[in-house]
């Protein structure tokens, strides 16, 4: 009997252990949060849930486009041109990947490591960081996040109730290999001149031309757009001429 007894607590443990954690915000909420490091402003967070999803966005100042985080369906998605991509497809611990990360929970569906005190979750360990919690009667109040020998402190700034439309977490996911390219973009290819950010496209929203209410910043992927137009203009000049110098082949001819 009490072997039983062990065997049936062993399981219930093993169960809550991969048991989705609880949301940190319950139903319809809108809250904004600092996000600072090393004492100096490091960028800003509006997060908003609804009772089955989340969305969160990062900006690096009041001026600068929003970039759109989606939780919903077990996974994190970053919306970027054309759609959005899994951020677990995404390496790059950038300082607005590992914040959001920490106010998405439970949308995670990965290398979870929670730690939880009366119900609520104390600590997150994920991606190669780790978040800390505090409460205040309202819900989390700060969270540190440390990765990469960085520390990152969020503190809620305010906490409302929020009429977001069903819109807003709509998840539109990118297909194919344009959705394995727009994750390397982030982290692996640099800008092709200065007048553009390669990650611009991660900041806005859609397709060109498409207009949502997501605070993506439109200028800045139809640049990106028009800057990748041009270069493929001039790499096919270049083919084009060194195919009329009659270079192609002739090293195979000569061997």
């Amino acid at each position: 009997m009490r072997l039983i007894r062990l065997m049936i607590a062993i399981a219930l443990f093993a169960a809550a252990a991969f048991a989705a954690p609880p949301p940190l915000f319950k139903g319809a909420t809108e809250s904004k949060w600092a996000v600072a490091s090393g004492g100096k402003p490091a960028g800003t967070i509006t997060l908003l849930t609804s009772a089955n999803a989340a969305r969160a966005e990062w900006k690096n100042s009041s001026k600068s486009p929003a970039a759109v985080y989606l939780g919903a369906n077990g996974k994190i998605w970053l919306r970027v041109t054309g759609g959005d991509v899994e951020l677990a497809t995404i390496s790059a611990a950038t300082p607005e990947n590992m914040s959001v990360v920490a106010l998405l929970l439970p949308f995670d569906a990965t290398d979870r490591q929670l730690t939880l005190t009366s119900g609520k979750v104390a600590t997150y360990t994920y991606r190669g960081g780790k978040a800390t919690y505090t409460y205040d009667a309202k819900g989390p109040s700060s969270i540190e996040v440390t990765f990469g020998g960085q520390k990152y402190t969020l503190t809620r700034t305010s906490l409302g109730t929020s009429n977001a439309d069903a819109s807003n977490f709509a998840v539109r996911p990118k297909k194919g290999a344009a959705s394995r390219l727009a994750a390397l973009s982030g982290s692996l290819l640099g800008p092709s001149d200065a007048s553009v950010s390669a990650g611009a496209a991660g900041r806005g929203a859609g397709e060109k031309g498409l207009k949502l209410k997501d605070g993506g910043d439109y200028d800045a992927v139809l640049k990106l757009e028009n800057r990748d137009a041009n270069w493929r203009a001039k790499l096919d000049d270049a083919l084009v001429k060194f195919q009329q110098e009659g270079k192609v082949g002739k090293d195979r001819e000569n061997q």
